[in-house]
Parts: C-alpha cells; sequence; structure tokens
C-alpha cells in the first residue's frame, strides 16, 4: 500500500503542490492559481491535481504540510488588511510613539518614522487591567469591547488583534474580549497576544 505526503505553498500569484511517495520517493508537483479571497479553494484545487497527477488514493495521504508567503508579501508590499486593535486603556499610542526602531547612531532628524500596521483610529483602549502574576486589577468592560467591535464593523476591519497588558500570565481577559468580539464581528479573523 503506498503512503503520501503533500506540501503545500500558498504564493501571493500561485499555489505550489508536491506529492511524494513515501514508500519509493517519486515526486509530482502541482501548480494552480492563488485564491486571495478563499484561500481554500486553490489549496484544494492544487491538492486533487497533485492527487490526481499520482494517481493516488486521498485516504492514502498521511502528512501534509502547508507554509505560505501570503502575510510576508502584505507586510513588504504594504498591502496589509484592514486591522483593529484592543488594548489596555492608557496604552494606545505605544505603537504611534515606537521608540524602539529610532536609529541611535544617525541623524534621527533625517529618519523617517515607518507606517504604523494599525492606525490610531482603529485603535480602541479597554478598561482592563492585570499585574505582572496575572490577577485581577480592574475587571474587562465589556461594554467597551461591544461599543469597539461596532466601530470596527463600520470601519470594515477583516482582522482584529487583543494585546492586553500581562496577558501572558492570565489570558482570561483577552478570551473574553474575544468572545465579545466574535458575537460582534462574524467572519472576522481575531488574533490574542496571549496565543503567540
Amino acid at each position: 500500500m503506498a503512503s503520501y505526503h503533500i506540501a503545500v505553498d500558498i504564493g501571493g500569484t500561485f499555489t505550489d503542490v508536491v506529492i511524494q511517495n513515501t514508500n519509493d520517493g517519486t515526486l509530482w508537483t502541482a501548480k494552480t492559481p492563488s485564491t486571495p479571497q478563499d484561500l481554500a479553494s486553490g489549496f484544494m484545487s492544487g491538492v486533487q491535481n497533485a492527487i490526481a497527477q499520482a494517481s493516488a488514493d486521498p485516504s492514502d495521504v498521511q502528512r501534509i504540510f502547508h507554509g505560505t508567503t501570503i502575510a510576508t508579501n502584505a507586510v513588504i508590499e504594504r498591502t496589509p488588511s484592514e486591522i483593529g486593535l484592543l488594548t489596555t486603556r492608557g496604552f494606545k499610542y505605544v505603537l504611534e510613539i515606537g521608540r524602539h526602531d529610532i536609529p541611535r547612531r544617525q541623524n534621527i532628524y533625517a529618519w523617517v518614522k515607518p507606517e504604523r500596521p494599525v492606525p490610531p483610529n482603529r485603535i480602541f483602549e479597554i478598561s482592563e487591567r492585570l499585574d505582572r502574576t496575572g490577577s485581577t486589577l480592574i475587571a474587562l468592560n465589556e461594554d467597551e469591547c461591544r461599543e469597539a467591535a461596532r466601530q470596527l464593523r463600520d470601519d470594515g476591519v477583516e482582522a482584529v488583534a487583543v494585546c492586553f497588558l500581562y496577558s501572558y500570565a492570565n489570558p482570561t481577559h483577552e478570551e473574553r474580549a474575544a468572545e465579545v468580539l466574535r458575537e460582534e464581528l462574524p467572519g472576522v479573523q481575531i488574533a490574542l497576544s496571549s496565543e503567540v
């Protein structure tokens, strides 16, 4: 019985697929157009083409490896999705201040601050606070999360990041904020700093 591994690379233009018979090392390749509006469609089309070329039975596929350059391309080309951010009250302008990338040994007056990934008008401060051990100092204000979600929906965001202080020590505020966001913004991608 044959056994196969499949590797898929979704690029900005094409999705490349390699299928390998792990018994004898034979390789087949397939290329299909990437489908940015529905990445799964291009992915599945490429996998089906590769399986057909190898005359393989899909049930014999043991592993699928997946990689993509889409996020990297978006950053390089400065074409990321419309992003929103929820952060702890008092920290809205941390990205904008962004002193970490100021050159130290060059003429700082000639330095141009890079564009930030989230503009200040899509950053929402939420009343909540944990201490460094993860103990709650201020409970999460869910009403503020809901109001932020409604404004982000009106702005047409495609993704929202939740970055609360000390969430690595206690992710419950971020997790609850994500639940509220998912209720208010179905289909919008939610990322939590505590999961990174």
